[in-house]
C-alpha cells in the first residue's frame, strides 16, 4: 500500500492512512512514529535507555532514498513484532520522513531520561564543539542532523537543557558519510598555499570576470572542493589584514532587487541572457547565476505531495512503468459511440468524445503521476543551491511537466464525470457552467490526493469530493446571488438623490414593521450583510459587519449564512401574507 507524502521541505507530511497532517517542522510528520515515541516514554528507565540506543542504530542504517513497513521500524526500536494483516505490513514509510520522525523521537525520549552530561561514560559533544571540531556552522551541523545525526538532550552546568551528541554517534554518522562531510567541511586548517590559491583565484575573479563575492567564493569552493562559507571567510580575513590590497572592494556590486525583477521578467518573456547581460550592463554569468537563483527558489518554495509506492525505488522504475502504459493502451478497447445529452452546450457535448480509461491504465497513469512527483522530490533534496548548473534545475522541472501532463490526462478523461455530477446540483440561480468550473478544480485536487493502492476506481473518488464540493458551493452561489439581487435593487431604489429622503422616509415604517418581527439575531445579520438600518446610522455609514457579527455574537461565517437564509425566507412569508391581505 502507499504512502501520501509532501517533501518535508515542504513542512508537512499526509499519510493516505487516515494519519492526521502534521505542518510543523519542529513536530512529528507521522502519527505512527509520533504514538511509538509516546510509548516509549511510558517505559521504565532502562528500557527506555535501551530503545533510544536501538533508534540511534535505526538512523544510522536508514537510506533515505528506500521505503520501510512500521513493523519493520517496530521491531528494530522496541523489539516487538506487531500481529498485522499482510495488508497492514505492505504499508511503506519513506526513508526520509522516518528519518526526521526518528531524530525527533530520540531528543525527546532522551529529555525525559534527564541525563546529566558529566555522568555519560563518553565525552558529549555540543553544537559548538562539532562547529569547531569540523570547522564549519552550526546550519551545517542541523543540515546533517537531518541527514541522520542522532541529538540527544542532556543537563548540563547549572542545570541547563541542551543538544548534545554522543561521540560515537558522531564518529559513526562520518564514517557513513564520508564524502558529504568532507565536501562541506575542513578536517584540517588550509594550508600555505592552499590561501595562497584562494586569493589567487578570488582576485583574478573579481577583475576579469566582475563576479559579485558570492560568486567568487562559489567557483573556488567548487574548483577546491572546499566548503563555501570556508573561501568566502578566508578572502575576508585576507581583506581585513590587508586593506590596500583588499579583494572583495574591485568585486562587482550585488545585483539590486530591482534590477534583478528587471532580469527576471526579461527572462520569462524569452529575452536572450547575452541581451540581457547587455541591457543591465552585467557580465552574462552574473545575469545566468540570477536567473538560475530564481528558478531554484521557486522549486524550492513548491509543495510536492506524492503516493509512493515500492516500484519508484527500483532502478528499472522508469522502464516498468513505461511498458505498463504501453500494454494498456494497445489492450484498450476500441471507443464507443457515446449517447450525448442533447441539453448540453456544444462544449459540454465535445468532452464526451474523450474515451474513459480501463482500470489498468487509470492505474498505470497514477503510477506514472507519482513516480515523476516523486522523482521531483528526490532530485530538489539532492540539490546544493550552491553548485546547481541550469540543467540540474532543467531535471526538476521536466519532471514537474511530465507530471502536469499526465494528470491532465487523466483530469479530462474524467470531466464527463464533472458534468454529470454537475447537472444534478443545478438550481435556480445557478448556472451550469459556473457548477462545472469549481467541479474542475475539484477533480484536480482530487487526483492530486487520490490514493490507487486501495482498490477504488478513480471515478467513486472523484464522485465523492465533487457531491461534497457542490455541497459547500452551491449554498454560496444562491447566497452571492441573492446579495448581488438585493444590492441592485437597493441601488435602483435610491439612484435618484432628489427622491432619496421620500423613499426612505415611505418605507421606513414598513421595513421597521418587518425587520421587528424577526429575532434578534436575524436582524443583525440582514442589517450587515445588506447595508441597511431602520434608523439613521445607515445614512452615516456606522452600520455593523459580518466581521462585527463575528467579534460581538461568535457567530461563524457559516452559521451567518444559516441565519440568513432563514430570515429571508420569514420575510418572503410576511411580505406574501400582506400582499394577499
Amino acid at each position: 500500500m502507499g504512502k501520501s507524502f509532501v517533501d518535508p521541505t515542504d513542512e508537512g507530511v499526509h499519510t493516505s492512512r487516515g494519519e492526521r497532517k502534521v505542518v510543523l517542522m519542529a513536530g512529528y510528520r507521522l502519527d505512527s512514529i509520533a504514538g511509538l515515541a509516546r510509548q516509549i516514554e511510558f517505559a521504565p528507565t532502562d528500557v527506555r535507555t535501551a530503545q533510544l540506543a536501538s533508534a540511534e542504530d535505526l538512523l544510522h542504517d536508514l537510506d533515505s532514498n528506500k521505503a520501510y513497513p512500521l513493523d519493520f521500524v517496530t521491531f528494530r526500536i522496541t523489539g516487538f513484532r506487531s500481529r498485522s494483516t499482510v495488508l497492514e505490513e505492505q504499508s511503506l514509510i519513506p526513508g526520509i520522513a522516518l528519518q526526521h520522525d526518528l531524530g525527533k523521537l530520540i531528543e525527546e525520549v532522551s529529555d525525559t531520561l534527564n541525563v546529566v552530561a558529566a555522568d555519560v561514560g563518553e565525552p558529549v559533544l555540543t553544537i559548538e564543539d562539532l562547529t569547531e571540531k569540523f570547522n564549519v556552522t552550526s546550519k551545517t551541523i542541523q543540515r546533517w542532523r537531518r541527514r541522520g545525526l542522532p541529538a540527544r538532550r542532556f543537563v548540563f552546568a547549572a542545570g541547563k537543557r541542551r543538544v548534545g551528541f554522543l561521540v560515537r554517534s558522531v564518529e559513526r554518522f562520518v564514517q557513513l558519510h564520508s564524502d558529504e562531510v568532507s565536501q562541506a567541511t575542513n578536517f584540517s586548517q588550509l594550508t600555505t598555499d592552499e590561501i595562497d590559491a584562494i586569493i589567487r583565484r578570488a582576485r583574478r575573479l573579481a577583475t576579469s570576470c566582475q563576479c559579485c563575492m558570492h560568486e567568487i567564493a562559489r567557483r573556488i569552493a567548487k574548483k577546491m572542493r572546499r566548503s563555501h562559507l570556508t573561501v568566502l571567510h578566508t578572502i575576508r580575513r585576507h581583506d581585513t589584514d590587508h586593506p590596500a590590497l583588499a579583494i572583495f572592494a574591485l568585486a562587482a556590486a550585488p545585483v539590486p532587487e530591482t534590477d534583478r525583477a528587471r532580469l527576471i521578467r526579461g527572462f520569462k518573456k524569452g529575452t536572450p541572457l547575452t541581451v540581457l547581460a547587455k541591457r543591465a550592463c552585467r557580465p552574462r554569468s552574473v545575469v545566468y547565476r540570477v536567473i538560475l537563483e530564481e528558478r531554484i527558489d521557486r522549486l524550492t518554495h513548491r509543495k510536492q505531495k506524492f503516493i509512493d509506492d515500492p516500484l519508484y525505488h527500483q532502478n528499472d522504475a522508469p522502464e516498468v512503468i513505461s511498458n505498463l502504459i504501453t500494454a494498456e493502451e494497445l489492450a484498450a478497447p476500441r471507443p464507443r459511440d457515446e449517447r450525448v445529452p442533447k441539453d448540453l452546450p456544444a462544449y459540454f457535448q465535445s468532452l464526451y468524445r474523450t474515451p474513459l480509461l480501463t482500470r489498468g491504465r487509470e492505474r498505470a497513469l497514477f503510477l506514472k503521476f507519482n513516480y515523476h512527483k516523486f522523482q521531483f522530490v528526490t532530485a530538489r533534496r539532492e540539490l546544493d543551491a550552491n553548485y546547481a548548473r541550469s540543467r540540474d534545475v532543467q531535471n526538476l522541472e521536466r519532471h514537474l511537466k511530465l507530471a502536469t501532463h499526465t494528470k491532465n490526462d487523466i483530469v479530462t478523461a474524467n470531466l464527463r464525470l464533472v458534468v454529470s455530477v454537475a447537472r444534478r446540483h443545478v438550481r435556480p440561480g445557478v448556472d451550469l457552467m459556473e457548477l462545472v468550473s469549481d467541479g474542475n478544480i475539484t477533480i484536480m485536487r482530487a487526483a492530486e490526493s487520490f490514493d490507487f493502492h486501495k482498490g477504488n476506481k478513480f471515478s467513486t473518488y472523484a464522485t465523492l469530493a465533487l457531491m461534497k464540493g457542490f455541497a459547500r458551493a452551491v449554498p454560496l452561489m444562491l447566497a452571492a446571488k441573492r446579495k448581488a439581487g438585493a444590492g441592485e435593487e437597493m441601488l435602483t431604489s435610491v439612484a435618484d438623490r432628489n427622491a432619496l429622503s421620500s423613499t426612505l422616509a415611505a418605507t421606513h415604517d414598513e421595513l421597521r414593521g418587518l425587520l421587528s418581527k424577526l429575532e434578534p439575531s436575524e436582524r443583525a445579520v440582514l442589517l450587515a450583510n445588506y447595508g441597511v438600518d431602520h434608523a439613521s446610522s445607515s445614512l452615516r455609514g456606522i452600520q455593523p459587519t459580518p466581521d462585527d457579527l463575528d467579534a460581538t455574537h461568535g457567530l461563524s461565517r457559516q452559521r451567518i449564512r444559516q441565519i440568513e437564509q432563514r430570515a429571508m425566507e420569514k420575510l418572503r412569508t410576511l411580505i406574501s401574507a400582506r400582499d394577499d391581505a
